[in-house]
């Protein structure tokens, strides 16, 4: 069925900017990126017909783009619009491949890299459903007498990476592993907040002579 011959709320993209991109069939993604047809081909037709030529998605990543540019209604634009999106594919799908640690490496790690510094540092670990770390922050630069975390700022950056759970950790240039009051306070404090986002916090942790402990 053509485009035009489809209701509005049906044609790809208001169908994806309404139901979002997981609606579309490969044919209306690639429509969406194709934008036109061929001679008296509707865009939709085009698209079904290039992935059966090419012996569907797999194939058409396949392609280089030499070959593409033979077929007939693809010209460098649209060529080099597949080409692009194919390419940020593979980065995307790399991203994904690269090694993670879990919490508990990277924990003694920090408490070791920073078992000479002379101010209080925050750092906070966003880790996925695995324990493993999906990146990394320092989200406080203090004094020798403390640091200031931004509650907010921290919330709202686990959310936007869809953090599963989070560790903090900070350090004690004086070397002290005890936790003072406010480090207690600031512990249950976190703990409500992304309890209420449904994220876990796994644990805060004081860092101090290359040592660690846990806040209670």
């Amino acid at each position: 069925m053509k485009i035009l011959d489809l209701p509005m709320e049906e044609r790809p993209r208001e169908k994806l900017l309404t139901y979002g991109a997981h609606s579309l069939s490969i044919a209306e993604l690639l429509a969406i990126l194709l934008r036109t047809g061929n001679k008296g081909v509707d865009v939709l037709e085009f698209s079904a017909s290039l992935l059966n030529e090419w012996g569907g998605l797999e194939g058409l990543c396949r392609a280089g783009t030499a070959e593409l540019m033979g077929e007939k209604g693809l010209k460098s634009s649209k060529v080099a619009t597949l080409a692009a999106v194919i390419e940020l594919g593979n980065r995307i799908a790399a991203l994904g491949e690269k090694k993670r640690d879990t919490w508990q490496t990277r924990l003694d790690k920090i408490a070791k890299e920073t078992r000479f510094c002379d101010r209080e540092m925050i750092y906070a670990l966003f880790l996925d459903a695995g324990g493993k770390v999906i990146e990394e922050e320092a989200i406080s630069y203090g004094g020798q007498s403390g640091a200031y975390l931004d509650i907010p700022v921290f919330y709202r950056k686990a959310v936007r990476i869809n953090a599963y759970g989070i560790v903090l950790v900070h350090n004690h240039p004086d070397g002290s592993c005890s936790a003072s009051r406010e480090d207690i306070a600031i512990t249950d404090h976190v703990k409500k907040g992304l309890d209420f986002l449904g994220i876990e916090l796994l644990g805060h942790f004081i860092a101090a002579g290359g040592s660690l402990a846990k806040v209670p």
